[in-house]
Formats: C-alpha cells, structure tokens, sequence
C-alpha cells in the first residue's frame, strides 16, 4: 500500500513541476515579447463566460434529447403494459 501512495506522489509531484515550469517558460516568453501579462479579473470573467455557454451547450446537446429519449422508453413500456 506505501508503494502505491508513493508512487501516486511522485507522479503527481512530477505532473505539478512540469505544470509550473510550463507556466514559468509562458510568463517569460510573454514578458521577452513585451506582452501584457494576463488579469486576474479578467480571466474570472473569461472563465464564467465560457462556463455559461458550455452549461448552455451541454443542456441543449445532451440533456435535452436524453430527456426525450427517456419520454419515448417510458411511453414505450406504459404502451406495452
């Protein structure tokens, strides 16, 4: 059982050093190219505008015809009785 835990750390502590040193490369190339670095606030509202469409999405791409779906079975089985 130690192993296993063990070896879960050292993946995920392998995972999050690349992470960071992925975003360290991405904030220096930003700063040599003299781009601005990213807001806070504005990533916040990026990040719930996309939330919004992706929710929308889901409800009318997924949900909406599962729930028709399961009308049609059911009806089925009522008509069956």
């Amino acid at each position: 059982m130690a192993m296993i835990t063990f070896s879960v750390i050292k993946r995920l502590f392998k995972l999050v050093t690349l992470g960071l040193t992925l975003f360290i490369i991405y904030c220096a190339y930003l700063i040599f190219t003299d781009q601005p670095l990213p807001d806070l606030d504005n990533i916040k509202s990026q990040s719930q505008e996309i939330e919004k469409s992706v929710s929308s999405m889901i409800q009318d791409n997924v949900l909406e015809p599962l729930q028709e779906k399961t009308d049609v079975i059911k009806d089925n089985l009522n008509n069956l009785k």
